[in-house]
């Protein structure tokens, strides 16, 4: 498995120990399955649908190969894969644009009036974070657009479920409640998973509700 070790998440050791003591632990990067609500609801278009099929179908994989094309194992990469399932090319478009994988489609939605932001996005918007990591290793909070996942469902407290690719799991499902951003659990049920890639260090701003910048609505991309 090729692993882009600078892109994703871990737990600082508080919010680690939080989870241990609620049960709560992170998801792990096989047997993993979709949420119940992730395929209900008739206002989801067909897109949407393929998107999140092919979300449940990249879960754990070592290798992302779909329709003879291999896509690189990393955060930009599962997303492309995904998309390609459903018929969306990303990865051609996103040539005209400069900077590393996430800015790069980031602003190809940008192009397109295709961003937006909402504390309760849809299946099959794309999620982008910034300061997941220390990309410019220069010790301070300016790090751009560094990581990016999608929305397979939302629950009715506004919980959402993302897949993205984690730097020590692989292609795993995630949390993140903007409605709660400061919450890593609510009784048993985990609310907001951690975004800010271990290094020693503990930051205040670590969640993925903390690093949340904006939404992307890829699936309304033509086929």
């Amino acid at each position: 498995m090729r692993i882009n070790s600078r892109e994703a998440s871990a737990f600082p050791a508080i919010g680690l120990l939080l989870l241990i003591l609620s049960g709560c632990v992170s998801l792990s990067d096989s047997g993993q399955t979709l949420p119940p609500s992730a395929l209900t609801g008739d206002e989801l278009t067909e897109t949407q649908i393929r998107l999140v099929e092919g979300a449940g179908k990249v879960l754990g994989a070592r290798r992302l190969d779909i329709g003879g094309r291999e896509y690189p194992l990393d955060c930009t990469g599962t997303i492309m894969a995904i998309y390609a399932y459903a018929g969306i090319d990303l990865q051609s478009p996103m040539r005209r644009f400069s900077g590393n994988g996430v800015t790069r489609l980031y602003r190809y939605l940008e192009s397109l009036d295709l961003l937006y932001s909402s504390d309760t996005p849809l299946p099959g918007d794309l999620v982008f974070w910034d300061n997941t990591y220390d990309r410019n290793n220069d010790g301070k909070w300016n790090d751009t657009l560094t990581h990016v996942g999608m929305v397979v469902a939302v629950d009715g407290d506004g919980t959402v479920h993302y897949v993205h690719h984690n730097y020590r799991k692989g292609i795993v499902l995630a949390r993140m409640n903007l409605l709660q951003p400061d919450s890593v659990v609510q009784g048993n049920k985990q609310l907001n998973s951690a975004m800010r890639m271990r290094d020693g260090k503990v930051y205040p701003l670590w969640l993925s509700s903390h690093l949340y910048r904006e939404l992307g609505k890829g699936w309304e991309l033509k086929s």
